[in-house]
């Protein structure tokens, strides 16, 4: 019995089969997907914490990262790549509304390449103000996704320091597969510091 067949074209994934309507993706499809799920994770992640879980460094690893670290980070990237690098350096939400300033973070830092001991220091004081915040950056996104089509997701920008990609890639490695990973990161933390795990499993 032969399974199902996958076409992949430019844009648009089909999948093929007796088993199987044919149906049919495009690439904007799966990643308003994904990151739709990615999202509902992180806001999950910050659910049922004190400050001493949201901000305590799991089993007391010298490199582990903090859950309120994992989510800023993962928020403050995708603001700076949808926003000052898909959009020919449009100002982060981070910027444009003085968040860094209402919270008394970093104005520009996305946690790339800080010190342990800085991201160890980190503290979202006004859990309310950041919800505001991610909830921004989300919408933003979305508005600008919405408007890609296969040409635009082909399109080269640079993203330091990774360097040149596609739209298309930035989105899906930097924004989702990247957010996925610290996701990860964060389950395993929410199980050392005693909470449950946001999937459940």
């Amino acid at each position: 019995m032969s399974g199902p067949a996958l076409d992949q074209g430019v844009g648009i994934l089909q999948v093929r089969g007796p088993m199987f309507k044919e149906a049919e993706m495009t690439a904007v499809e799966l990643i308003q997907l994904e990151m739709k799920r990615l999202r509902k994770g992180l806001d999950g992640a910050l659910n049922g914490l004190t400050p001493e879980q949201l901000h305590g460094v799991p089993a007391n690893h010298p490199k582990a990262n903090t859950i309120a670290w994992g989510v800023w980070h993962v928020v403050r990237t995708e603001d700076n790549v949808v926003r000052f690098v898909l959009q020919n350096r449009r100002l982060p939400i981070w910027t444009e509304a003085g968040y860094g300033e209402k919270l008394g973070l970093p104005p520009v830092a996305q946690g790339t390449g800080m010190s342990t001991d800085d991201a160890h220091a980190l503290r979202i004081r006004d859990l309310a103000i950041f919800r505001e915040y991610m909830q921004r950056v989300w919408a933003s996104s979305d508005e600008f996704v919405a408007t890609l089509d296969a040409a635009a997701l082909d399109r080269s920008v640079t993203i330091k320091p990774l360097g040149e990609m596609t739209v298309g890639r930035a989105l899906a490695q930097v924004c989702v597969a990247h957010g996925f990973q610290h996701f990860g990161e964060i389950e395993l933390a929410r199980t050392l510091i005693g909470a449950p795990t946001v999937s459940g499993v």
